[in-house]
């Protein structure tokens, strides 16, 4: 949810987790949010600092160490966010 783009884009997730979950108390909504924001900015910054420019082409580290490195961290993230998580901050260190 942190990492959505459009009409959600950069915005706190409580809503969204409040439809899902209505009864959250709002310290817990608080608690995810700020745990979204760093798991996003340690990836944003694990990939932009590991990028590399080689033959004028910006190459990040590959998605299997990336995958790793994150999980030693964050073991609890999904497969599917972990993918979801790299293209982003791969497509932050490009801009």
């Amino acid at each position: 949810m942190s990492m959505e783009f459009g009409e959600n884009w950069l915005k706190t997730i409580h809503e969204r987790i409040l439809k899902k979950y209505p009864d959250i108390s709002s310290e817990d909504l608080d608690k995810l949010n700020s745990i979204c924001k760093k798991v996003n900015q340690f990836a944003n910054n694990y990939v932009y600092k590991g990028g590399s420019v080689i033959n004028g082409e910006i190459e990040f580290v590959n998605f299997n160490q990336f995958k790793k490195d994150i999980l030693l961290k964050y073991s609890w993230i999904t497969e599917n966010n972990l993918s979801h998580l790299y293209s982003q901050s791969c497509y932050y260190a490009r801009k």
